[in-house]
């Protein structure tokens, strides 16, 4: 997918709980000087880090980034994304309520924090926003409460299908009240512990009242830079924007963002100069990149997860023998080795591994070969053929794919994989077997985004429509609603159960973030948050040239 992608996403560091954050049993309050500080949990190679490590900021000059994918079907909207280039593009020009810093940590307020000054979960259905006074969108409209009650309402629109609306369902769209010029009120339908967490998303963007994505505020937003030209699957030219609100920032007059299709052609275009920074350097090809004097590797170790992705309504996948089967098929160890060079860690077929309700208990999978094998003929699948689709969306996309398809022959299964350029735009979501890319996010947001009927990105079609496992939505409305963190996760730990044993995801593994830059570049922190490069460093305005 996506992140999408997005958008996987211990959380380390210190500062607050989630049980601070997120509602316990009264009123919490999400305010300034809230934001966790930390490690963060990565390396970086020469030429980044803070302003102290690299001198003071300099203002100047235009940076282009070289992104992974891309196609016709690009996109730009404050609240919607499909692949990486969209992704880039949409941090530039929009931001959120609520951040994450580089541990995934909430920030609310202070000078991290996001386009809110308070967050208060009033009560288990009520959430009060006030935001910051005197913030500008790049046409020189003042941000009001207006602008904020119009964008969740633009979000919950079932017309605009937009890829946030499933994790607010609960928001009621017609009980959003604004209290005065900086104060919004949001009613639930139904109690919801997670809507710090959704206003923190980077696609639930804020936008200005009347915006639409072809509309003549299109390109509206609060964010550093505003975009000046788009050629969907080709690139785009962003320049700063004179209203924004960080003093100081953003450094670089202008961002250009180009899409890559080839993965050499991305690193090509690196080592001859012809972009400063590029999303997914190969993994082969990082000790290439770490011995060029003018070239800096970006490593973030996060919650990001590749899966190859079943979906539980098409055949051969229906039969659960069979999703079991092909999750014995992996060497996991093995395949983190081949796809990522090491730059990972060994996953469970489970994602969300930062969310303190993640279950430990659940181990991975060891390859099974003869177990698969008998599960497959138990199926009536001996000698199974499927095809898999894939695309260079991500780094490790396209070999995790070619070397499942290696492991599985010796079970006796024929893997056809599809390389396609064009499969966001013609066979995701609708195939039986693809793989897709997801970034750091916590487990019930991440469910609202890819795992329940309604959500986005549903790509393994999941729940099934009987049988074990079809309660899984009802579990997931339980755990919103529940207030008490620990009862929550017990109610979590039984979602996570259900998808052990009965999902569609094989994810063998957790992917670093590994991208490289020039030298020349100076700003980029290892991060634990969704996307890559620093969250494009902070949609290109903590980022500068030395």
């Amino acid at each position: 997918m996506v992140d999408k992608s997005s958008n996987h996403p211990g959380e380390g560091g210190g500062g607050l709980s989630r049980r601070d954050l997120l509602v316990g049993a009264g009123t919490v309050l999400l305010a300034g000087g809230l934001a966790a500080c930390g490690g963060s949990g990565g390396s970086t190679g020469g030429g980044g880090g803070a302003g102290t490590a690299a001198g003071a900021p300099k203002r100047g000059g235009t940076f282009r980034l070289g992104v992974t994918g891309g196609a016709s079907s690009d996109i730009i909207d404050g609240q919607s994304i499909v692949n990486k280039p969209d992704q880039a593009r949409l941090v530039s020009g929009w931001e959120t309520l609520a951040t994450y810093d580089e541990n995934y940590k909430l920030t609310i307020g202070g000078e991290d924090g996001g386009l809110a000054e308070e967050l208060t979960q009033d009560k288990p259905d009520q959430w009060t926003i006030r935001v910051r006074k005197g913030i500008e969108f790049n046409n020189g409209k003042t941000l009001s409460a207006d602008d904020v009650k119009y964008s969740i309402q633009r979000i919950l629109d079932p017309k605009e299908a937009l890829y946030g609306h499933v994790g607010m369902a609960s928001v009621d769209p017609n009980g959003i009240k604004v209290m005065d010029d900086v104060t919004v009120r949001l009613s639930l339908k139904q109690a919801d512990s997670t809507i710090g967490d959704q206003l923190g998303q980077y696609y639930n963007g804020i936008v200005p009242v009347g915006y639409s994505r072809t509309g003549p505020l299109k390109w509206v937003g609060t964010g550093p830079f505003k975009t000046t030209s788009f050629s969907a699957g080709q690139q785009s030219s962003h320049k700063r924007n004179p209203n924004y609100w960080r003093s100081g920032q953003p450094y670089f007059d202008q961002v250009s963002i180009v899409d890559y299709a080839d993965a050499n052609s991305q690193v090509n275009a690196l080592l001859s100069s012809q972009v400063d920074a590029i999303t997914d350097i190969p993994f082969a090809q990082v000790n290439v990149a770490k011995s060029n004097g003018g070239l800096a590797v970006l490593v973030s170790q996060g919650g990001n997860w590749l899966p190859l992705c079943m979906a539980v309504d098409l055949a051969p996948f229906t039969d659960n023998r069979v999703r079991q089967a092909m999750r014995l098929i992996v060497d996991r160890k093995a395949m983190l080795e081949q796809v990522l060079s090491g730059y990972g860690r060994v996953a469970n077929d489970l994602y969300s591994p930062f969310d303190p309700c993640f279950d430990t208990d659940l181990a991975p999978r060891d390859q099974d070969i003869e177990k698969a094998k008998s599960l497959l003929k138990s199926a009536g699948q001996e000698n199974l053929k499927v095809d898999l689709w894939t695309t260079n969306g991500a780094a490790g996309m396209v070999d995790a794919a070619t070397i499942f398809a290696s492991q599985a022959k010796a079970a006796g299964v024929t893997v056809n994989v599809h390389n396609s350029p064009n499969f966001y735009s013609t066979q995701y979501l609708k195939v039986a077997f693809s793989s897709d890319f997801w970034g750091t996010r916590n487990f019930l947001p991440q469910v609202s985004n890819g795992s329940i009927h309604g959500a986005p990105y549903n790509e393994t079609h999941w729940p099934p429509a009987s049988g074990p496992g079809s309660n899984y939505a009802s579990l997931y409305k339980q755990a919103l609603a529940e207030v008490d963190e620990s009862k929550r996760c017990d109610v979590i730990h039984e979602m996570q159960s259900i998808e052990y044993n009965y999902g569609g995801y094989i994810i063998p593994f957790f992917n670093d973030l590994v991208d490289s830059y020039s030298t020349k570049v100076a700003g980029f922190k290892p991060s634990k948050a969704t996307l890559n490069l620093d969250s494009f460093g902070h949609g290109f305005r903590t980022i500068w040239f030395t």
